[in-house]
């Protein structure tokens, strides 16, 4: 990232103002300056590498990997397996213990320039990582995604092996069992973007900007929203300079949307938005991101639900797996959306999950079901705490989401986790003892769960 040396204080609030072109959209892009020779390709964004699919595997009932130096090449035993996948369906059905898993994957040239990071979606239950024979970290914690900078450690324009060693256990399911992906972008990027958009029309995105280099300048960050169902048009179009200093760097943007481009997401009339982001030096896009979202607003009144204002009357279910649901093709995918599909046309409108895979949360967006979400259940404690907080900074986005849900604990913890949402209910305990607590911070007191609220199933 081309920043000058100078030190900058980052705006505190970023306002998005209508009408400024963009170099992001095709449609509206600004001419680029001739190109001489030697000239850098200017960059586009982020750009991905999924590798999911073919990897090894293999167990280690002895523990003893590590020694044999497995992190560095892979066993001439090692078998063919599938990820995303769990080793106790697939390949090691009843296994519990340690299973390594192995890919090898080939990143483009142009990356050298960039900034890399190695995502895991989810891999259950412990796992630590090596690239290139090279520990790059561990991570515990079965259901959540966990990332790391391996920019040093790649080799850019040849193979590179991947080692995952997992510990998990066959009754909880173990493996890698969500993707894994690639990310390429500058040293400057947009490490998370959370819109919260009310049902009148008030888009409130929180934006963090992670500055690994130690550089400080100016730069731009540009705001696109379009309808899903009409993405050739847009609702919004704006953007905003800022300066950028190293480290972590948050920023608020605010957008309105009103009138007869205002469409309300419903249970009955699910209407999605985009939020596309484009932060950017000039030509230069140094990251873009894209976070599908809906207008909409829970609330409590005359000792009711509400949605948008209107009252509604829940009936809950809460589905029962033994092992977490993996999504590994479409046709898993098209499986999910037939079984929620089957159960709102049953008259459900809320469903209850634990630690969900994310293309669900994904399907009930689209078809208009709210979800209550909780840790896995035998989680407790501080565990269940930390495992609850990663998936609200995952997931917090999604508009179906109608509820957070702790089984134990106290009014203090949930007044800890209002930090990271505002707009949602919070439910606390199980059965007929459960506490329902108001999205308004200012409500200290538990509220009445109404009739179908607490789930049948």
């Amino acid at each position: 990232m081309t920043l000058s040396a100078r030190k900058h204080l980052l705006f505190p609030l970023l306002i998005l103002c209508c009408g400024v072109t963009s170099a992001l959209w095709p449609q509206r892009a600004a001419a680029a300056p001739p190109k001489k020779a030697g000239d850098p390709e200017w960059r586009k964004g982020r750009e991905t590498l999924v590798i999911d699919g073919a990897w090894k595997f293999l167990t280690d009932p002895g523990n003893s990997g590590e020694q044999e130096s497995w992190e560095k090449a892979i066993p001439a035993s090692a078998k063919e397996t599938v990820v995303p996948s769990l080793w106790t369906v697939q390949t090691a059905p009843g296994y519990n213990g340690v299973g390594w898993y192995w890919n090898e994957f080939e990143p483009a040239v142009k990356w050298k320039k960039q900034t890399v990071r190695l995502r895991f979606e989810a891999v259950a239950e412990r796992a630590t990582v090596w690239l290139n024979g090279t520990r790059i970290g561990q991570h515990e914690g079965g259901a959540t995604p966990f990332e790391f900078n391996v920019t040093k450690a790649l080799q850019f324009g040849a193979k590179n092996t991947l080692a995952v060693r997992v510990e998990g256990e066959a009754k909880r399911g173990a493996g890698v069992w969500q993707g894994v992906l690639l990310l390429a972008h500058d040293e400057a990027y947009l490490a998370d973007v959370f819109p919260t958009a009310g049902g009148l029309g008030q888009l409130s995105t929180a934006v963090t900007l992670e500055n690994t280099s130690t550089n400080s300048g100016i730069a731009t960050l540009e705001g696109r929203v379009i309808a899903l169902d009409k993405p050739g048009k847009d609702v919004h179009r704006s953007e905003q300079s800022l300066s950028l200093t190293p480290g972590r760097n948050i920023t608020t943007l605010f957008t309105s949307v009103k009138g007869k481009n205002l469409r309300q997401w419903n249970t009955e009339s699910p209407i999605l938005y985009a939020l596309q982001l484009a932060f950017r030096q000039g030509l230069d896009v140094l990251d873009t991101q894209e976070t599908i979202f809906g207008f909409r607003e829970f609330g409590w009144k005359d000792n009711a639900l509400t949605l948008n204002g209107i009252a509604f009357k829940p009936l809950a279910v809460a589905p029962r797996f033994p092992l977490p649901v993996v999504i590994a093709s479409t046709q898993d995918a098209e499986r999910a959306r037939t079984s929620f599909q089957r159960l709102k046309e049953a008259g459900v409108n809320l469903i209850y999950l634990d630690a969900p895979h994310p293309e669900l949360l994904r399907i009930a967006d689209e078809l208009g079901i709210l979800i209550v979400e909780s840790p896995r259940k035998e989680l407790t404690g501080q565990a269940a705490q930390k495992e609850l907080r990663d998936l609200m900074e995952r997931d917090r986005f999604h508009p179906c989401l109608f509820a957070w849900r702790l089984r134990e604990g106290d009014n203090q913890e949930i007044t800890a986790l209002r930090s990271l949402d505002t707009t949602r209910f919070f439910l606390l305990g199980e059965g007929p003892d459960t506490k329902l607590f108001s999205p308004d911070p200012t409500q200290k007191d538990a509220l009445p769960p109404p009739t179908g609220l607490l789930p049948t199933l």
